[in-house]
């Protein structure tokens, strides 16, 4: 029987595990929207998934962590777009598309909509959840001012971190928004179209005070 090459067996592995880390958080999600985040247990989610409860202790540290792993893949798109598209267009106007972009890119099927409205709704109805959030918050404002700083190198760092602080509480408060437009059940053209009007608003602003940062 031919075997598969060395060099390629990491890569299997790792989309094992990619593939394993997504049937649990889909296991997770679909209890959530069913029962509520609060009367889900962890070893609940490994019946889900049909793994064992370590393995998802593996994967995810705890529900919180397991609710909230996106914010990774929000943060490499943010990077990419950075990375990509500031040298062409500008680096608000790349924010700003990443940040419609994330917007789509959670609602494009069906069930990606379902599943953000449930994620929506459990920050909406779990303080604590909310609070980790707010956390976040940092997390992004640090990762812009690393990317600000990258690209310019002989301005204040002091009004990078500022510029960086503004941006992502402004684009926060525009994502608060329209998670409460799914949480309240709106189609998702309306969603989109809503987030997108306030996008404008927000970006204008952002645009106007950051004049002189970079």
């Amino acid at each position: 029987m031919a075997t598969e090459p060395a060099d390629r067996e990491p890569g299997l592995r790792e989309r094992k595990k990619q593939r394993t880390r997504e049937a649990i958080f889909e296991a997770a999600m679909a209890l959530f929207a069913d029962r509520g985040y609060d009367h889900v247990t962890m070893a609940e989610v490994a019946r889900a998934a049909d793994v064992a409860p370590a393995t998802v202790f593996t994967h995810y540290a705890s529900k919180e962590d397991l609710v909230y792993t996106l914010r990774l893949e929000v943060n490499d798109r943010l990077r990419t777009a950075m990375d990509e598209r500031a040298d062409q267009i500008g680096v608000l106007p790349a924010l700003k598309e990443w940040l419609l972009g994330t917007h789509a890119y959670f609602t494009e099927t069906p069930e990606a909509v379902e599943r953000s409205r449930t994620f929506s709704r459990m920050l909406n109805d779990n303080p604590t959840l909310w609070s980790r959030s707010v956390g976040f918050l940092h997390e992004r404002q640090m990762l812009l001012a690393e990317l600000l700083m990258e690209r310019f190198p002989d301005a204040d760092p002091l009004l990078l971190e500022a510029a960086a602080s503004q941006i992502a509480a402004a684009t926060q408060t525009a994502v608060r928004y329209y998670q409460r437009d799914l949480a309240a059940g709106m189609a998702r053209d309306e969603v989109l179209a809503r987030a997108s009007e306030r996008a404008d608003r927000v970006f204008e602003q952002l645009e106007r005070g950051l004049a002189d940062a970079f």
